[in-house]
């Protein structure tokens, strides 16, 4: 199959021609290796980060002290990677910026400021905290402000989102139903959209224990009456008619963002698919997720997500362990930040991953919600990592062909 010039989203990231997507994601995989190989000589009082460069094919070593640099050198197993690296000096090491990111997490859970992120950003090695505009009341405002004003004292990028813009908001990304467009088909691919009686999202993977298959997705999907009618029925949006998928038997909100849909009962008429829908191309391509892949833990390294809406974007990781704070007692840990990736309402729950090559995928987990306005750091989407849904769940990945019961 022949695609356009930048038909791929990779190749719209990373600015080249689709004929070269498959040897940057090599080169990407090298990059990658290379900083697991560095990782463990890096300690944490005289580095901070890395952060993955695929266009310069480097790797950037943020450093504090660059005495140090010569003896990291000297280390057989990195020496052999000195071509791609890249020392650059900076002043905040990853102890100290781990520490003061604790105290700033520590004091947004005591005071509760509604409409807040707080991450560490390593191409600025700094802590950024953005404050989104939202509705407060004067209390509420108090808040704010007093967390402002005591997380100062730790020097981190304040950015403040213009009360002009009405899309100035963090968003979770369900969306109402009737609102979409839809494609044909009879199976069940994850990224694929799936509705309930309130709100469509998007199927994310297949998770499995001794008894039973469930399909994960967005917690946030159970719309507003999570608490008061958790087990919705879910239904597909992309076949000649709604098949039914099952009903949800878990969902959470916070601290973590998601929800499992039984799918002992599908319907007879579908069948479902561990394997991503592409539908970037001419025809459909199916991503098959490559059970024994280790997730992204590479600042800079691409992730994609696929999405009702968007279908297949991608993004770079900018940061791990990002914590939001929505209203009250709502909040989100553990989140991955991904800059750039196009996302929005319906895509919520689609699969997140890495490509491995051109027909396989490495899972990261599932999209939760995006900042779709411009600031310094935005674009962007944070994502629900894999490894946080299982131990939640206690279930592993499913890769495998699916038989219904």
């Amino acid at each position: 199959m022949i695609l356009h010039a930048q038909e791929h989203p990779l190749a719209k990231l990373w600015g080249i021609e689709d004929e070269y997507v498959s040897t940057y994601i090599e080169r990407e995989l090298n990059l990658i290796n290379v900083d697991r190989t560095i990782k463990p000589y890096l300690d944490e009082l005289n580095f901070a980060e890395t952060y993955l460069n695929i266009q310069n094919d480097t790797l950037t070593v943020y450093t504090v002290n660059m005495s140090k640099v010569p003896e990291i050198l000297s280390i057989r197993e990195v020496n052999q990677y000195e071509k791609f690296l890249n020392f650059i000096k900076i002043d905040n090491s990853i102890s100290y910026l781990k520490s003061s990111f604790n105290e700033i997490i520590k004091l947004a859970i005591r005071k509760m400021p509604a409409g807040i992120l707080v991450s560490i950003y390593p191409k600025f090695n700094n802590i950024i905290i953005i404050i989104y505009d939202i509705e407060r009341n004067a209390n509420q405002e108090r808040v704010l402000e007093q967390y402002i004003r005591t997380a100062s004292q730790y020097n981190p990028e304040m950015i403040f989102l213009n009360s002009s813009n009405s899309l100035n908001s963090l968003t979770l990304l369900h969306a109402k139903r009737g609102c979409c467009p839809s494609r044909i088909t009879e199976t069940i691919f994850c990224g694929q959209g799936i509705s309930n009686d309130d709100s469509i999202c998007s199927a994310g993977f297949f998770a499995k224990n001794q008894s039973h298959t469930f399909l994960v997705t967005a917690g946030h999907c159970n719309d507003d009456n999570i608490f008061d009618h958790p087990k919705k029925t879910y239904f597909t949006k992309e076949t000649l008619n709604p098949r039914l998928i099952g009903e949800s038997v878990f969902s959470s909100i916070s601290p973590h963002d998601l929800a499992l849909i039984d799918i002992k009962r599908m319907s007879k008429r579908l069948r479902p698919s561990t394997g991503v829908y592409f539908a970037n191309s001419s025809n459909y391509v199916e991503l098959f997720i490559n059970n024994n892949g280790i997730p992204v833990s590479t600042h800079g390294a691409h992730l994609c997500k696929a999405g009702y809406i968007t279908s297949v974007t991608c993004g770079y990781t900018d940061s791990f362990n990002t914590f939001i704070i929505f209203f009250g007692f709502n909040w989100l840990e553990d989140m991955i930040f991904v800059g750039n990736m196009e996302s929005t309402h319906g895509d919520s729950g689609g699969p997140v991953f890495a490509f491995t090559n051109m027909s396989s995928v490495t899972l990261n987990g599932i999209i939760s919600g995006t900042l779709v306005n411009k600031t310094l750091v935005s674009p962007f989407s944070y994502i629900m990592p894999l490894d946080i849904i299982l131990k939640d769940t206690n279930l592993e990945l499913d890769t495998d062909p699916i038989v219904p019961q």
